[in-house]
């Protein structure tokens, strides 16, 4: 059954609650029924939107503004008994990750991407990142990945309706905070969303990689893993970026996604580097190199890599 979420709380005291405890005390959680995580959940709010106030409604616990100077930390704190903590894949793949934490969770909003299709409908995503509780309000764990999740509103005469909503996809990132996502355009009125997921050892170098997460039948989800697309520069270290496109195609849905990479390589490093890219070296000690990847959906199976192109100077 779907359960409709009137928006008009008492934001007010709640929010003024949340700022006169930040500084002073331990962090509460507000303990909340496990139907705040069921995917049929109706919303409707007014317009103009704010994004803040809908996440909290989303997850109604207690909210904090931890932000002083150019430092900013606004988060919702929140637990829920009455939930069973499931695994969560972590692009890190070091540390186990689990939602919601038995610990409680805080939930920050991560932004908000606005759309159009063609026959001018508008559309607002809004992303937002889960880490454990922390009773200083703070994320922790250079190896653990902030849990990503989103939900999307459709603007109507009455205001902004929920269409998707998706408490938890994936985690990316590190200590505790997922990258922020990027609009891209996939198809005809289809838009997905790109995150630069980058981690690495104190004192890098640190290594990265892209994910694609799209909608597909009411769902968000992972389409698309890019490995190995960046690499930071260190000293007499080989070191990469990338850059990725979606070119105009004849495909009406999931069009090809082209990765270009281009890197400098120092031989004596050349383990880290991109096998195709090592196997062309042919005893050179140094250079540059390009490496343009096209990923092809496969239904079912995502985006798919095809057979690379490389240039090695």
């Amino acid at each position: 059954m779907k359960r409709i979420i009137p928006f008009l709380l008492l934001l007010g005291g709640m929010l003024q609650a949340g700022r006169a405890q930040a500084t002073d005390e331990e962090l509460k959680k507000k303990n909340l029924s496990d139907t705040i995580l069921s995917r049929t959940r109706e919303l409707l709010v007014p317009d103009p939107f704010d994004a803040q106030k809908v996440l909290l409604q989303l997850f109604p616990g207690y909210y904090y503004n931890l932000s002083h100077d150019n430092y900013t930390n606004e988060l919702i704190s929140w637990e829920c008994r009455s939930c069973k903590p499931a695994p969560v894949f972590d692009a890190n793949q070091i540390e186990e990750n689990t939602f919601p934490n038995e610990n409680g969770v805080a939930t920050r909003l991560i932004n908000v991407m606005d759309y159009k299709d063609a026959a001018g409908q508008q559309y607002k995503v809004m992303s937002f990142n889960h880490s454990e509780y922390d009773a200083d309000g703070i994320t922790t764990g250079r190896f653990s990945g902030g849990i990503l999740g989103m939900a999307k509103f459709m603007r109507t005469p009455a205001g902004w309706k929920m269409r998707i909503f998706q408490p938890v996809i994936r985690a990316y990132g590190a200590f505790s905070q997922c990258p922020e996502p990027e609009l891209l355009q996939i198809g005809e009125d289809q838009y997905a969303f790109m995150l630069r997921h980058i981690n690495g050892g104190a004192g890098g170098p640190f290594d990265g990689d892209y994910y694609l997460v799209a909608g597909a039948d009411g769902a968000y989800r992972e389409v698309m893993a890019a490995y190995n697309t960046e690499r930071t520069e260190g000293e007499g270290t080989c070191y990469w970026k990338s850059e990725y496109s979606c070119p105009p195609g004849d495909k009406k849905f999931f069009r090809d996604i082209v990765i270009l990479t281009r890197g400098t390589y120092y031989a004596p490093d050349k383990e880290g580097l991109p096998q195709i890219v090592r196997s062309k070296l042919k005893g050179k000690a140094k250079g540059t190199f390009s490496l343009e990847q096209r990923y092809i959906y496969k239904g079912g199976k995502g985006y798919e890599a095809a057979t690379p192109v490389c240039t090695v100077n």
